[in-house]
């Protein structure tokens, strides 16, 4: 036992599942809302919409904060408090008397969402290196589809009990079974690491980089077509092809996979030598075409479904540059407020792309929708000189450490 918990991939594994439990603070939301509602009598869709994007919110608003704190406290440390504060938000919520205490616990479960979700990613970062980092990045990017996966299950959990609370008990117990995991598994920063992170000069010098803001501005736009894309799909569909909202949504379960085989493909073809500006223009042609296809051409339900998993495929080549990550970090001290910014900035994105898609929707034609695409296109490729990096690159302040420790290794 001692020796599977001591094992990189175990640790992987547990530092990955913490953060999808994270992002599933917003997905767990999901098929809960139409009970939500009748519970607390609450029928003004943009009102019920707020039960789910609320911990999104306080992501766009405080992740770059909340990299500043892993540089500073540690990552693993923040990583279990956020943990904490995900299960305390969640009993909160199940117990909740009134719709506004309810959203004020859905803000809390967002603070540990944000602290879980930087905290983890930087962990990830600090324990691996090379071709094993650059896997551990691709599967990280997976980590936000993976999440709206498991509700179905806590679904199954919430209508077996006939209340909704019974998905926010599970995902809480899940949590902290993940949090012991973590406890025992996830090492600690060394006192080489400890002597290598600045305590002043994280923050002002991952602001003042520009790479870090390039590659998250690429993934907002991303997450814009992504989040746009598929919230509209299934009225869309309805609209154009007279099919019931159930039926058209359902498919996107599908394309949910897809986009987490689009992340890990990345990983895998980064390691086999692919360069990244490859993927990068294969990945933009991928969710371009097809969601232009969708939009424009109109071609009939079952190949508009079809494009729908083509685009978020390609899409998922596009956020799976999160391989790249530890590449734009100004230097090692400085990975927490790095990944912060990036994960910060590619929120806005995730907030801006259903209104706008919803509203370009109500339009007679589909060039509204189209017209949005290629806008995200275009800003996409703000990720070009990110992808032109080598990615085993490392902060040359990595080197130095890592240097220093293995003539220390070789000594003994």
């Amino acid at each position: 036992m001692t020796t599977l918990i001591r094992h990189s991939l175990f640790r992987i594994l547990v530092a990955y599942a913490l953060g999808v439990m994270a992002a599933m603070t917003v997905s767990e939301a999901v098929t809960e809302l139409g009970a939500i509602a009748k519970t607390f009598q609450v029928f003004e869709h943009g009102s019920i919409g707020l039960v789910m994007s609320v911990p999104s919110l306080m992501v766009a608003l405080g992740a770059l904060l909340a990299g500043y704190i892993v540089d500073r406290i540690g990552d693993r440390t923040v990583l279990l408090c956020g943990a904490i504060v995900i299960v305390v938000g969640d009993l909160c919520v199940v117990s909740a008397s009134s719709f506004t205490m309810l959203l004020a616990c859905r803000a809390l479960t967002g603070v540990g969402y944000v602290l879980t979700a930087v905290a983890a990613v930087t962990l990830l970062i600090r324990i691996t290196t090379g071709k094993q980092r650059t896997m551990a990045m691709a599967l990280w990017s997976t980590f936000v589809p993976a999440s709206f996966l498991l509700p179905f299950l806590s679904a199954g959990l919430a209508d077996h009990f006939a209340t909704w609370r019974a998905a926010f008990i599970a995902h809480s117990i899940l949590t902290l079974v993940l949090a012991g995991f973590a406890l025992v598994s996830l090492p600690q920063r060394t006192e080489e690491e400890k002597d290598a992170f600045s305590r002043t000069r994280n923050l002002s010098r991952v602001i003042k980089s520009p790479l870090p803001w390039l590659l998250g501005i690429s993934f907002s736009a991303d997450a814009f077509l992504q989040t746009g894309v598929i919230s509209t799909l299934a009225p869309w569909l309805a609209k154009t092809y007279d099919v019931s909202l159930t039926v058209a949504a359902r498919w996107n379960v599908v394309a949910m996979l897809a986009n987490g085989m689009g992340c890990l493909l990345v990983g895998a073809l980064l390691n086999r030598g692919i360069k990244a500006l490859t993927l990068g223009i294969v990945g933009i042609v991928l969710t371009g075409l097809p969601a232009l296809v969708i939009f424009s051409l109109q071609p009939g339900l079952m190949p508009s479904i079809f494009a729908s998993w083509v685009f978020t495929f390609g899409s998922g080549l596009l956020v799976g540059m999160w391989a790249l990550a530890p590449v734009v970090a100004p230097s090692r001290d400085s990975m927490g407020a790095t990944s912060g910014l990036i994960t910060q900035l590619t929120l806005i994105g995730v907030f801006l792309g259903p209104p706008l898609f919803f509203n370009a929707l109500h339009t007679s034609t589909g060039h509204a929708l189209s017209g949005l695409v290629l806008a995200g296109l275009a800003v996409c490729f703000t990720g070009l000189p990110v992808w032109l990096m080598d990615p085993n690159r490392r902060p040359s302040q990595e080197r130095a450490v890592t240097d220093t420790t293995a003539i220390k290794t070789q000594s003994r």
